[in-house]
């Protein structure tokens, strides 16, 4: 294996640890005058959004000063253009590429929009502390940006989703000119973290408050090091879903109610199971460890009582609503013919056509769950009201949530 695929290979493995795997393709391609071209080394999707990866790896001998910035400047430039021929080549052609499952993803011409592009810089000779260096940046429509791989990698590790990676990547795009070099980032994460997430004011920060805040973000991660282990563990619940979602169990004829039937997907055809499992994985750490703190508490009271109790969550302004449905000594297939009614409940309640609900088994974990989407459903009758009065009696918009989960009351609007 090449160096550089090498990396590439590493870094798509990393990423997939904190986005799991639906979100990263490695070398997508596609055909042109009967030959296969790479996009891009790296893609990452979420949704109809993409940022295309150029990787730029070193050659391993060691550098002095001036070659080594002379060095950053040239693969800088190289990775930009490539970034840019690839975002270009995003509404011209079809491609394909694997994902971290190894399931083949197909994309048609103008299917994803592209946030950015962005060139990794691996300069393992001087990971740690800025380097400076000049560069010309192409015109381009899409924002492009170049970062250490370390600082990358931190990154990943620091946001731990694809929401949070995409919504980090748009606010860094207006303060792209502050950047004159790479193993900068620190100042501007650290701004992102504790001041505000929008950076418009890192712009007008001084070099001294930025140094502070920079040591105040590593003051912040030590201080809340258990608080990030806590949320990876509570992130875990959401994400057991997400690695069901990826198999299909083979009982489902046999247990799945008659009148929903007829929306089973053949073993080899798991288009909605795929996209169930990207719409649960997309949702931001904070979110995800807010519902597996619910999740929890209800599991722990629920589990041998032969009760039910359920949790509906939608983010603020989203058009979805997601259900978890856990139940105690229910049999599977009354399971899963009960959160259709308490998905068109919760749908009722939140006052949107959109939904995914969830059942759980309190009891049994090795169980599995059972998954039903609504999208555009809009047939409510008064039975659906009185439901929605019954499980989900919580006024909407009185509970949010801190990064780490941890729920806080406000004002609704």
């Amino acid at each position: 294996m090449q160096p550089g695929h090498f990396l590439e290979q590493k870094i798509g493995e990393f990423s997939s640890r904190f986005f799991m795997k639906d979100f990263v393709i490695r070398n997508p391609k596609y055909e042109r005058s009967g030959n296969q071209r790479e996009l891009a080394d790296l893609l990452l999707v979420l949704d109809d959004s993409c940022i295309v990866v150029s990787v730029k790896g070193t050659d391993g001998k060691f550098k002095s000063k001036t070659k080594l910035k002379n060095w950053l400047a040239k693969k800088t430039l190289e990775g930009l253009r490539q970034a840019k021929g690839g975002i270009n080549w995003l509404s011209k052609v079809q491609f394909s590429g694997k994902n971290g499952w190894g399931e083949v993803r197909q994309f048609p011409p103008n299917s994803l929009n592209p946030l950015c592009g962005i060139v990794l810089l691996e300069c393992s000779q001087q990971p740690f502390g800025a380097i400076g260096f000049t560069t010309s940046v192409p015109e381009s429509a899409v924002p492009l940006h170049f970062i250490s791989l370390n600082d990358f990698l931190n990154l990943v590790n620091w946001l731990s989703s694809i929401w949070d990676v995409f919504d980090y990547f748009s606010k860094r795009a207006n303060v792209r000119q502050m950047f004159t070099g790479i193993n900068q980032e620190r100042p501007v994460i650290a701004y992102y973290t504790l001041r505000h997430t929008e950076l418009a004011g890192v712009l007008s920060a001084s070099k001294t408050e930025l140094a502070k805040l920079r040591d105040l973000h590593q003051l912040y991660l030590l201080e809340n090091i258990d608080k990030y282990e806590e949320r990876k563990r509570l992130a875990a619940h959401v994400n057991a879903i997400v690695h069901a979602l990826h198999t299909r169990d083979s009982r489902m004829e046999d247990y799945w109610p008659a009148n929903l039937k007829s929306g089973i997907e053949p073993v080899n055809q798991r288009v909605s199971y795929l996209k169930m499992a990207a719409i649960l994985n997309a949702l931001p750490m904070s979110d995800k460890a807010f519902i597996g703190r619910r999740l929890e508490n209800i599991l722990e009271r629920l589990r041998d009582s032969g009760e039910g109790r359920y949790l509906a969550f939608q983010r603020p302004g989203a058009d979805m609503v997601l259900v978890f449905a856990c139940f105690s000594k229910r049999p599977r297939h009354e399971r899963a013919e009960n959160i259709f009614g308490l998905l068109r409940a919760a749908l009722y309640k939140h006052k949107v056509t959109n939904g995914l609900a969830v059942a759980i088994d309190a009891d049994d974990d090795s169980e599995g769950y059972d998954l039903i989407w609504a999208k555009g459903y809009t047939d409510f009758d008064e039975h659906d009201r009185k439901l929605s009065e019954l499980f989900f009696p919580e006024p909407i918009g009185t509970v949010g949530h801190d990064a780490f989960g941890i729920a806080g009351p406000f004002p609704l609007e």
